[in-house]
């Protein structure tokens, strides 16, 4: 479905259904797995660190091996999106059904399984996407779609184990979480796999790989970069702010809750006003927002749990353009670049730089922290509180200051 009327709201709910599992089984191999291994299974934290690096390298390349393998034969695109799946899904059950013995090895072939997977489908699914529909309205309208499903598989892996853990422990809570995650992907594959077959969306005409002309596109790697670092700042230390800074560490669920709620309806305000006003003005305007938020979080001290519980909903909201807008834009820059054969190698990039912030921003902020002193759930001095306070909201600001510069200027001379 290249042209003609719009798609139905069933036809993008059959394409963007899939997100939900995904985002759900990608919460438990960044937040659960190695905090179950160290605190409930007892393995030592040297070696898990250890192991944990290795595999976040391997995570960051899983993206181009995968954005390769579906540009090389691109007529799979459907069986390597079923073939991933099936690995996220054994790969997540082996994670909570760990065996008496070494556990450490299988951790780590557990992880790098269920990664597999995830890079495999997430790539795939992104590409299709972009390549169903030429628009850019109707492009920011189908990204819209599958990342509210995301958020709702998001929301509902930060809520299933706190609920169910006070009855029946951390570890069968989680073994419930994994098998959940297998019948939903088992829901939700064959629905993609009948909107596949229905929209056929241009996978099948993509060429073999071929040269990129990524200096066509660098200018929006150059753009999206400090917008993920931006994010991934405030990922890695919200929760130091809340219990060492507000003082309120039994909020901070409510905090996490309260931001990912918000990015729903975020998801869907960003797609239909990109769809009137266009993509990039509408992320420029959305990152605007966010520094505001950004700006008021620096004023933050003890108790102040009201103020960031808005703090939290602003900031939120903003998020949900921030997972929307830029895949559409990024296709309609591979589309100007004529790299149409290449899109899924595009995608992988950009899911490499989101989870290359990530390290970024625990190898930035962890470290300067420590110089400064700072102790996580000790007391701390003013000054490492200060430090902390620069670190999750003054370097994102300057940061979102920084890409609406680099999008603005870019959208002008037509590179963006």
């Amino acid at each position: 479905m290249a042209s003609g009327a719009a798609p139905t709201a069933r036809s993008m709910a059959g394409y963007g259904l899939l997100a939900l599992p995904l985002a759900f089984g990608g919460l438990p191999l960044y937040v659960h797995a190695p905090d179950f291994y160290a605190a409930d299974l007892g393995l030592p934290l040297a070696a898990l660190g250890l192991t944990l690096a290795g595999l976040r390298l391997l995570d960051a390349g899983l993206d181009p091996l995968a954005g390769w393998l579906s540009d090389r034969w691109p007529r799979a695109r459907l069986a390597w999106v079923v073939l991933g799946a099936a690995a996220l899904a054994l790969g997540v059950l082996a994670l909570f059904l760990p065996p008496a013995g070494a556990r450490l090895t299988w951790f780590a072939a557990a992880m790098a399984l269920a990664s597999l997977g995830h890079s495999l489908v997430s790539v795939n699914l992104l590409t299709l996407g972009g390549a169903w529909r030429p628009e850019a309205g109707l492009r920011a309208r189908i990204s819209a779609m599958r990342e509210a499903f995301g958020l709702a598989g998001l929301v509902l892996a930060v809520v299933l184990p706190a609920a169910l853990a006070p009855w029946i422990g951390r570890g069968p809570a989680l073994a419930v979480m994994a098998g959940l995650l297998a019948v939903l992907l088992m829901f939700a594959v064959p629905v993609f796999a009948r909107w596949y077959r229905r929209t056929r969306p241009a996978a099948e005409a993509m060429a073999a790989p071929a040269p990129i002309a990524w200096d066509r596109l660098r200018p929006f790697y150059l753009a999206v970069l400090p917008v993920l670092l931006s994010a991934a700042l405030p990922a890695a230390l919200i929760l130091m702010l809340v219990r060492d800074l507000l003082g309120l560490p039994d909020l901070a669920g409510l905090f996490l809750l309260t931001y990912f709620l918000a990015a729903l309806p975020g998801t869907l305000a960003a797609g239909w006003l990109a769809a009137r006003w266009g993509a990039v003005p509408v992320w420029i305007a959305a990152l605007i927002l966010s520094m505001a938020a950004f700006a008021f979080c620096l004023r933050l001290g003890p108790g102040e749990g009201t103020e960031f519980l808005a703090i939290c909903l602003l900031t939120g909201f903003c998020f949900g353009a921030d997972l929307v807008l830029p895949p559409a834009i990024l296709f309609a820059r591979i589309e100007a670049a004529g790299a149409r054969h290449a899109a899924a190698r595009a995608f992988a990039l950009l899911g490499f730089l989101t989870k290359a912030a990530l390290a970024l921003a625990g190898a930035l902020a962890l470290p300067l922290l420590q110089l400064a002193g700072f102790r996580p759930a000790q007391p701390n001095s003013p000054e490492a509180l200060r430090l902390l306070l620069i670190l999750y909201a003054a370097l994102p600001l300057a940061l979102r200051g920084l890409a609406v510069v680099l999008l603005f200027v870019n959208h002008r001379r037509g590179r963006i």
